[in-house]
């Protein structure tokens, strides 16, 4: 897939300009329409209290973030995760009101030759919801790739929480625990999403082929 960044979005109305400018590109060139998706990045204190109508301005996006260097200073913070934790949050949210995927990580990426500490801001950052992100060095590129993917256990548990689901489905058991803890629908979409990010991560590397 194709995507363009756009940078410093400041209204849903941008997006649909850009929006319109890749249209005719892509008709000038012959390209399927839609073909070209794109990643609104939201970066000043102005544009963030508009993040929900740009989630959502245009079929084109597929992901959103947020900048936290230029958004930090905008609002007048540090670019450290106390204050960035609200509003990277409310991003998450807006992404997935929207149905588009939210990138990023709650941090900054000034500090990028602290690799400890980068893979543990990603580790962090899954729990509020982010899935990827992009950064500005290589050597970050393999933490994302291993951090921001379900390790062997997580992938173990969910299989058997579908299982057990499926299994107690089948008998028309009511309720089923896994590990001491009720297990309810909620639980097993949970499981269920897990595992088919696995299996699309599992085949497109299938599909790269390594470099002679």
């Amino acid at each position: 897939m194709l995507a363009l960044a756009l940078p410093k979005v400041d209204g849903a109305e941008h997006v649909r300009l850009l929006a319109e400018i890749v249209d005719e590109v892509e008709a000038e060139r012959g390209m399927a329409p839609g073909a070209t998706r794109c990643i609104a990045t939201v970066e000043t204190a102005a544009a963030f209290f508009r993040i929900a109508e740009i989630a959502r301005a245009h079929p084109r996006l597929c992901a959103l973030t947020l900048g936290a260097e230029d958004f930090a200073l905008s609002a007048g913070i540090l670019p450290e995760a106390e204050g960035l934790f609200m509003p990277k949050q409310m991003a998450v949210f807006a992404a997935r009101a929207a149905g588009i995927m939210p990138l990023g990580f709650i941090g900054t990426v000034a500090e990028y030759h602290d690799l400890d500490g980068f893979r543990q801001t990603i580790r962090r950052s899954r729990r509020p919801g982010f899935i990827g992100a992009s950064v500005i060095h290589p050597s970050q590129v393999p933490i994302l790739n291993e951090e921001f993917r379900a390790g062997p256990d997580e992938i173990d548990h969910a299989r058997r929480v579908v299982a057990a689901y499926d299994k107690a489905l089948a008998e028309g058991v009511g309720a089923v625990t896994i590990d001491g803890k009720m297990i309810d629908v909620p639980v097993v979409e949970r499981a269920r999403l897990l595992l088919a990010r696995e299996a699309a991560i599992a085949a497109r590397e299938a599909k790269v082929q390594p470099l002679p």
